[in-house]
């Protein structure tokens, strides 16, 4: 006990020591791993799995038995674990549509960097990207993630652990002699689950496999640490930002509610010379708990309930908020139909036992009334904005809920029926997927998301005309969610409606400039208005969000300017960051730089360019106009005809038959132009 009390006053985050054990000021690692139950961890209990690395990182750590999230999402979590903060004073209460209100000074890597510490963070997680203010306070934030396709939902876009590991070594390895705060988070445990072999083949339970897996990876990375003599140093805590309902009260994944399978996390912390190394912690903490376990040293933390919460039912379904308190054993949800558990008999949480403790539940609601406190809408608009809206005829058309909103839990039936649309949807089913989100809707008519999807499937289904309905209504029902006019703008402006298409982009400059400025360049693109274009992408570049949109655009304003060395430039500089990110090329970038490469005469270059758009999207006109023009240029008029003949098999539509005529005409051969548009 004496030694344990001596390593704890000479934490680095008091002041400086130096001795055998310490070597002066320790390092800080934390350590999120996304969406990991404890109950589904063998240092928690669980015996259907294996986890050799947190197992031995464990017998050097302190585990607290019982660890609670106050919210089941990953970016307002997050920004507790940062501020120490519950979510209404931070601000952030879902993924998308808040930001922090708190000064950067308020956030742990900010007050590490005043003690002097190097910091440092790598993400696997869009949803943590840096835009969302997250990343103050951090020299170096490394969340160089691939969007993914447009009907990718946010909590699918992520980045392999390996990866952001490789990145988290790579600062480690740079700044491991000097003091340092690393963040490092991982996303494996996150749907979709799908493990590598033989992690996949080895579990029973897809997420289980995905926990076997980041094991692995962790018991990498901390043979990294021990390789360089960091591991025994640093005070290193390993925890998760909320858990998983895996079918538990009928829910497959998290944020709906708030049982203890998506609130109870593992925390563990091991101190510098594993100073209290297998021992546990039984006073319930919470995860706002973790800012000042870091900043003191000090591992205890007070008794007090633990509040929780979750406003992703009532933002995304239109179904009530939920807010829960925990006090020892018993549970209380505040619901619409309000429920309270006893943890200690029924750790499932199968019986409500309201009835019978009355008391109890008087107590618990009264606890709770502080710290409730109502959410704002997301992304609410200053007046600029909502006069904007309001000329566009969005403000003041919803009707506000009538009455009290559904309680979630009687709504289980909806999940099913969501689960089974968003497969038929993925699925490429179209005509099925919307046929099960239209019955949702009925029923279900405030569900913002299913709107915005329900417009994506329609133009999907070439039904323009339906899918800007269905877009301005998802936006009619929530005028603030500003970042729906930038998809409902990309699809006026499929639809030729230009002028409409600038006003929605307008709608979301200040709430997602990136996208919104990103559009506004291909309106001016459109209109042959280079200067503003590029003026417009310069300004999606720089914004805070993905430019790798912008930098596209960028490239094909050079390209209309007649700059093909600056094409070659930014094309060069996508494909180098969409190598780093696992990210697919955006449709037409192999060609624009194959366009560019041709222009400054290294043929060779451009027909490999070329063909790559091809391999990659094999029916891609300007890939296969650059080509039959390369090859009919260098004399090779069999090749160049074989290229318009698998063109004209891969797509035999109208459009490609034009494509082939122009090309045919720029080639001088009019006769065979007028053959293929006799076609």
């Amino acid at each position: 006990m004496r030694r344990a009390l001596l390593l704890l006053a000479c934490l680095p985050l008091l002041l400086t020591c130096r001795g055998r054990e310490t070597r002066g000021p320790a390092p800080v690692i934390l350590i999120s791993i996304d969406t990991l139950r404890s109950d589904h961890l063998p240092a928690y209990g669980y015996r259907a799995i294996a986890t050799p690395a947190l197992d031995a990182f464990r017998r050097d750590a302190i585990l607290y038995e019982r660890a609670y999230s106050h919210v089941p999402l990953t970016l307002p979590s997050h920004a507790t674990i940062f501020t120490g903060l519950l979510p209404a004073q931070h601000g952030i209460r879902d993924n998308t549509g808040f930001r922090l209100r708190v000064p950067a000074s308020a956030l742990l890597a900010a007050k590490m960097k005043q003690r002097g510490y190097a910091t440092g963070a790598a993400v696997s997680a869009y949803v943590l990207r840096a835009e969302t203010g997250i990343a103050q306070g951090f020299d170096t934030f490394d969340d160089e993630i691939d969007r993914g396709a447009a009907d990718q939902s946010l909590g699918a876009v992520q980045r392999p652990g390996p990866k952001t590991i490789a990145a988290a070594q790579s600062w480690l390895g740079a700044h491991g002699s000097t003091p340092f705060f690393y963040f490092l988070h991982l996303y494996e445990p996150h749907a979709p689950y799908d493990a590598p072999e033989p992690y996949r083949s080895r579990a029973a339970k897809p997420y289980d496999a995905e926990i076997e897996y980041t094991d692995a990876l962790l018991g990498g990375f901390f043979a990294f640490l021990k390789e360089r003599g960091l591991y025994d140093r640093a005070l290193i805590v390993v925890l998760s930002d909320h858990g998983e309902g895996l079918g538990d009260h009928d829910e497959d994944e998290h944020g709906i509610f708030l049982y203890r399978e998506a609130l109870q996390v593992p925390l563990l912390v091991k101190l510098p010379s594993s100073a209290r190394g297998g021992t546990v912690i039984h006073t319930p903490a919470g995860l706002a708990d973790v800012a000042s376990i870091v900043l003191s040293g000090n591992p205890d933390v007070p008794s007090r309930p633990i509040y929780s919460e979750t406003y992703y039912p009532r933002f995304h379904f239109g179904w009530s908020d939920l807010h829960s308190l925990i006090d020892g054993d018993e549970h209380y949800i505040d619901a619409p139909r309000a429920e309270l558990y006893d943890l200690a008999r029924d750790p499932a949480e199968r019986t409500n036992v309201l009835g019978e403790r009355r008391r109890s539940y008087a107590r618990l609601r009264e606890l709770m009334l502080p710290h409730k406190h109502d959410a704002e809408a997301p992304a609410a608009i200053d007046a600029e904005e909502a006069r904007k809206l309001a000329a566009l005829g969005y403000i003041g058309s919803a009707a506000p809920a009538a009455g009290p909103l559904p309680d979630p839990k009687d709504r289980t039936a909806t999940f099913r029926d969501l689960r089974e649309a968003f497969r038929l949807y993925r699925a490429g089913d179209d005509t099925a997927a919307l046929a099960r989100f239209d019955r949702i809707l009925e029923t279900n008519p405030g569900m913002i998301d299913v709107w915005d999807v329900r417009s994506k499937i329609l133009f999907r289904m070439g039904r323009t005309a339906e899918a800007i309905a269905a877009g301005k209504e998802a936006l009619r029902r929530s005028p603030t969610s500003t970042h729906l006019a930038v998809d409902l703008g990309n699809a006026l402006l499929l639809a030729g409606e230009t002028d409409d298409a600038e006003r929605h982009a307008q709608l979301a400059v200040k709430s997602d400039p990136a996208r919104a400025h990103e559009l506004l360049a291909r309106i001016a693109l459109i209109r042959n208005d280079l200067a503003t274009a590029e003026r417009e992408a310069q300004r999606a570049v720089a914004a805070p969000g993905d430019s790798n949109p912008a930098l596209y655009t960028l490239a094909r304003v050079a390209q209309k300017q007649g700059r093909p060395a600056d094409v070659l430039r930014v094309t060069d500089e996508l494909l180098a960051r969409l190598r780093r990110t696992n990210g697919r090329p955006l449709r037409g970038l192999h060609a624009l730089r194959g366009d560019a490469l041709a222009r400054l005469g290294d043929a060779p270059a451009a027909e490999t360019a070329f063909r790559e758009e091809l391999r990659l999207y094999p029916a891609d006109p300007e890939a296969y106009r650059g080509l039959i023009v390369l090859l009919a240029s260098e004399g090779r008029p069999a090749e160049a005809d074989a290229a318009i003949r698998t063109f004209a098999a891969a797509a035999p539509t109208r459009q490609t038959y034009e494509v082939i005529a122009q090309t045919l005409d720029v080639l001088g051969d009019h006769e065979g132009a007028r053959y293929w548009r006799r076609r």
